[in-house]
C-alpha cells in the first residue's frame, strides 16, 4: 500500500509499505477518492496547528505547556494509529472483511475518517456504508458536511432570516445552501476569490460580495436589510480579519457563528467598536460538540443519517475544481498553499479501476 508521509513543514512524500494486518472486527478497503481539507490539514502541513507546541488536557479542556515528547513531531506517517489530520475524508470499496464483521461486506462503497493512502483498514463500526446511488464525488464531502450541519444547528436560523457567510471554500459553499434550506430568505456570500463567488451564486446564493471590489460589505448588507444588518453571520475562513468584519456585518443583539479554526493570537480583532456597542455575541461552533439546547435530540447517528440524505440533495460535484493523483500529492498541497484563487476542493485519486475513472 502507498501512504503519505509528512517529513517536515510543507514537505510530503509518498512511500510504499506492507499492507496493514486485518483484525477480526476490521475491514479493508481500496481507496477511490479522498478530499484535502484546506483548513485543518493545511494547518498541519504548515506546522501551525497548536498541537505542535501545546497539548490539550482532555479532562480540563485546556491547552497546556508540554515538552517536545508530548506534542506532535515530524515525520508523521498517514498510516500511524490515531492520525487523521493527514487526510480524513476517504471513499473506498471494501476488498476484505474480518471474520467478526457482519454489518458490511466485500464490494460495499464506504466512507471513512482515513488519510490519503491507497488502502483503508478500520474497525467496521467506524466506517459509513454509503447508499448505492451516491457517487464518490459526493461522498468525500461527508465530514465537511457534518461540520457545516453542526454549524447550522448551532446557529438556530429562523424563517425569513438574512444570513451572511464569510468564506466560500467548501464549508462556506455548503453553509450557503444549508442556510436556504433552513429558512433564510437571503443568503449572502462573501469571499476574495471570484471562482468561489461565482460558484456560490450558481448554487443558490442570493447576493455575493468581494471585499476587494466593495467599499464596505457591512454597509452593503445594511442596504439589503433596511439598515439593520444580518440576522446571523457565519464566519468560515479562520481569518481573524474576517471575524472582525463578521462582527461589523451583524445586526445589534445578534450572533456571529465562528466556524473557522483561528491560528495564533487574534491581534487584528477590535472589540472596542461594533462588538461592544452592538452587543454582538460570538459563538464558537466546533464539530466535536453540539448546541446544548438540542443535544438530547441530535445524536451522532441522527446527524449521520441526515447528512447522508443531504449529500444527495446539495450541489457538491462542481466544488471539486482540481484532482491530483496520490503520487503527486505534494503538488496538490503546494497549490492550495500558494495559489488558492481558482481552488474550491482538491481531490486525490488512486490507481484502482474506479479511482482511474474519477
Amino acid at each position: 500500500m502507498k501512504i503519505t508521509k509528512y517529513t517536515a513543514p510543507r514537505t510530503l512524500v509518498v512511500e510504499t509499505v506492507g499492507n496493514m494486518p486485518l483484525k477480526p472486527n476490521e475491514v479493508r478497503a481500496e481507496s477511490i477518492l479522498s478530499a484535502v481539507s484546506h483548513g485543518s490539514e493545511m494547518n498541519v502541513y504548515r506546522g501551525s496547528a497548536p498541537f505542535f507546541r501545546r497539548k490539550q488536557n482532555p479532562e480540563l479542556r485546556l491547552f497546556e505547556d508540554a515538552d517536545g515528547e508530548e506534542t506532535w513531531q515530524y515525520p508523521i506517517r498517514s498510516s500511524d494509529p490515531g492520525v487523521w489530520y493527514m487526510g480524513y475524508s476517504n471513499v473506498g470499496r471494501i476488498s476484505e472483511v474480518g471474520r467478526d464483521v457482519t454489518a458490511v461486506k466485500v464490494g460495499d462503497l464506504i466512507y471513512a475518517h482515513a488519510p490519503h493512502q491507497s488502502q483503508i483498514v478500520k474497525p467496521a463500526e467506524e466506517v459509513v456504508k454509503l447508499p448505492d446511488k451516491l457517487k464518490p464525488e459526493q461522498a468525500i464531502f461527508f465530514t465537511n458536511l457534518m461540520t457545516t450541519y453542526n454549524g447550522i444547528l448551532d446557529s438556530s436560523i429562523k424563517l425569513g432570516d438574512t444570513v451572511v457567510v464569510l468564506g466560500l471554500g467548501v464549508l462556506g459553499q455548503m453553509l450557503t445552501q444549508l442556510a436556504k434550506i433552513s429558512g433564510a430568505f437571503q443568503a449572502i456570500g462573501v469571499d476574495l476569490f471570484e471562482k468561489r463567488l461565482e460558484t456560490a451564486k450558481l448554487n443558490g446564493a442570493d447576493y455575493i460580495f468581494n471585499p476587494k471590489a466593495t467599499t464596505d460589505v457591512a454597509k452593503e448588507v445594511r442596504k439589503l436589510t433596511n439598515g439593520k444588518g444580518a440576522d446571523l453571520v457565519i464566519e468560515a475562513t479562520g481569518n481573524q480579519k474576517s471575524l472582525n468584519e463578521a462582527i461589523r456585518i451583524a445586526a445589534p443583539d445578534t450572533t456571529v457563528t465562528a466556524l473557522g479554526w483561528y491560528q495564533g493570537a487574534c491581534m487584528a480583532l477590535d472589540l472596542s467598536e461594533e462588538f461592544h456597542h452592538n452587543r454582538v455575541t460570538i459563538r464558537s461552533s466546533q464539530t466535536g460538540g453540539i448546541n446544548p439546547s438540542i443535544r438530547h435530540m441530535y445524536s451522532d447517528e441522527r446527524k449521520v443519517r441526515h447528512c447522508l440524505q443531504l449529500l444527495e440533495k446539495l450541489k457538491l460535484e462542481n466544488l471539486i475544481t482540481h484532482r491530483y493523483h496520490l503520487e503527486d500529492i505534494q503538488s496538490a498541497y503546494e497549490q492550495i498553499d500558494n495559489d488558492p484563487s481558482e481552488i474550491i476542493q482538491v481531490a486525490i485519486t488512486y490507481d484502482g479501476i474506479e479511482g482511474a475513472k474519477i
